[in-house]
Parts: structure tokens; sequence; C-alpha cells
């Protein structure tokens, strides 16, 4: 009994050690990729735990062996916004002046109910009632009320440095509308840590700080 305590107790400080190591995050805001590891890894943890005929390493190596793939998949999805979209999926847009999308509802396979689900947690009992409505890449609803006064969608087209081209395809923007913004300003691609636009081409950004 004491065998299996320990055994226990250290398979639960590498589990521990490893979400640490995947940052902080809350469970609905994982990706589909971070949530498929962390589903693996408690698996893998059990079997350990209980069994005697496994050694802790049989536990510990798959684990180390997923963060480092988890660090890996993270290093893919910084390296380009194209291999982000793959990996983590898009944001769509469902609502739009309060309006269903009819095609990108059917292509979520969404019913009525699930979507009206999600605004009632937002307090919106009305389509009618909301100007946008985004899905973002983990799942959750992103809305925007007809009362918060928001004319255009504003959204990331430049986040790191780099062209973010599922935000731009959202609000129908295309890169050398950016492009020549940015000559405008006199500011280049990537000195810009976020960069924000809407479809009224109102532009703001942020520069990444000068290193000393």
């Amino acid at each position: 009994m004491l065998i299996v305590f320990f055994r226990a107790l250290i398979l639960y400080c590498v589990v521990f050690l490893v979400i640490r190591l995947m940052g902080k995050k809350e469970l609905s805001k994982v990706q589909p990729f971070e949530l498929a590891i962390i589903i693996v890894i408690s698996d893998l943890a059990s079997a350990p735990m209980s069994s005697r005929g496994l050694s802790l390493l049989d536990g510990i190596v798959p684990i180390i062996t997923l963060l480092l793939a988890y660090l890996i998949f993270l290093l893919l999805n910084h390296s380009s916004n194209k291999i982000q979209d793959v990996i983590c999926g898009k944001p769509i847009l469902i609502i739009k002046d309060g309006m269903i999308i009819e095609k990108e509802f059917n292509n979520q396979k969404y019913t009525v109910s699930d979507l009206m689900s999600q605004l009632h947690e937002k307090d919106i009992f009305s389509v009618s009632d909301v100007k946008y409505a985004i899905i973002e890449t983990n799942g959750n609803l992103s809305v925007v009320k007809n009362s918060d006064n928001i004319d255009s969608l504003p959204v990331n087209v430049i986040e790191d440095g780099k062209f973010s081209d599922s935000n731009m395809e959202l609000i129908g923007i295309t890169k050398g509308d950016v492009e020549r913004l940015l000559k405008a300003k006199k500011v280049k691609l990537e000195d810009i840590l976020v960069g924000q636009m809407d479809s009224d081409y109102k532009f703001v950004y942020q520069l990444k700080e000068k290193e000393v």
C-alpha cells in the first residue's frame, strides 16, 4: 500500500510539473492539440500509479515525450500563422448584423440550440441583438452586441511581426491593404508586436520593445 502511495505521489508531481510547463490557461481556453496532450498524459499516468507490474519510467518517459511534442507544436504554432491555422483552426464569423451566416453555421455542425445556449451564457436571448459573433479557435463564442456601438469589427491583422491571414479573411482585408498602411506610417512588419484593423481601415498597432 505504501509503495502505491509513493508511486501515485511521484507521478502526480511529474504530471503537475508538465502541466505547469505548458503554461497557465483555463481548461476552456486550451487549443485542441493541447487538450489532446492533457487527456493522454492523464491516461498514461493512471496505469503506473496502481499497477506494480509497470515501472514508474513506463509512465514518466511517455509523459516527458508528450511534453517535448507539445513544445515542438508550440514552436511550429508560433513560427507561421499558416501553420497556426492548420494546428488550431481559424476563427469563424457565424453571426453578422443580427443574422446567422448559414453556410458557416452548417459547416461548424452547430444546432440552433447550441448557438442559443452559448448566447444565453452571455445574457443574450435574441440573435437580432448581436452585431458580430465569432467562434474562436478553442470553441468559445465571442460576441459584440448592437448596444456596444461598434460599427466595424477590429481584428489582429499582425501578430508578433507576421500577418494573420485568417483574421484578415474574417473582415475582408488583404495583405496589400495592410502593407499600404505600413508604408504610409513608415513602420516595418517585423517591428510590430500586434496590429489591429477593422473593415473601415482604422489601424492601430504596438511596436516591439527594442532590446538593449
